[in-house]
């Protein structure tokens, strides 16, 4: 007897999914608020920016660790085929929209760490930031080149892929009528 493949994702993959949606969305929110309160720090900062750093730190931390287990998971539990209506080229294309997430997923937080350090040194008014409220952060080390060119880079890149990501589900939801919303809805 021939096993019936499966059309939806499972439960782990579902929640990580929208905890992440989430998270990045919050994530890419809040990293565009620091860009502008970066331009007004000073020695007359109050609590409430380094607060917001310290949060986009620890949120950072928390989707490259979701990210790991997610892709853990992804690889350990492969994702139900897509629908025979989806062209080869689509299929092609969200196969490269997804390593594409992962990288962002996992190198926003790396370069964010590693242009920490130059980021303090031209504002050292920055301080205590801890990691979960647990300890204080650990820095990368000092690195000469400016990665966080790469990590603004890549908040650019990573808004874009969300944004072809949605735009592709509602095109194969709503325009190929292909219910692809089911397969990663709660249950």
């Amino acid at each position: 007897m021939t096993a019936v493949p499966r059309t939806n994702y499972d439960r782990v993959a579902i929640i990580l999914h929208w905890l992440m949606a989430i998270l990045l969305i919050g994530m890419l929110l809040l990293g565009e608020d620091m860009m502008e309160l970066k331009k007004g720090i000073s020695e007359e900062t109050g609590a409430g920016t380094f607060t917001l750093i310290n949060l986009h730190i620890n949120l950072g931390i928390a989707i490259l660790i979701l990210s790991v287990i997610r892709l853990a998971w992804r690889i350990a539990n492969p994702p139900p085929a897509l629908p025979e209506t989806v062209k080869p080229w689509e299929k092609k294309l969200a196969t490269i929209i997804y390593g594409l997430f992962y990288v962002m997923m996992i190198g926003l937080p790396i370069t964010g760490w590693l242009g920490l350090p130059s980021f303090l040194a031209k504002h050292p008014q920055v301080m205590g930031l801890n990691l979960f409220g647990l300890m204080d952060f650990p820095l990368a080390p000092a690195i000469p080149i400016k990665v966080i060119i790469l990590h603004k880079l890549g908040s650019n890149v990573a808004l874009a892929l969300l944004g072809l990501h949605v735009l592709a589900a509602l095109k194969h939801q709503f325009v190929d009528d292909t219910k692809i919303f089911s397969r990663m809805m709660p249950r």
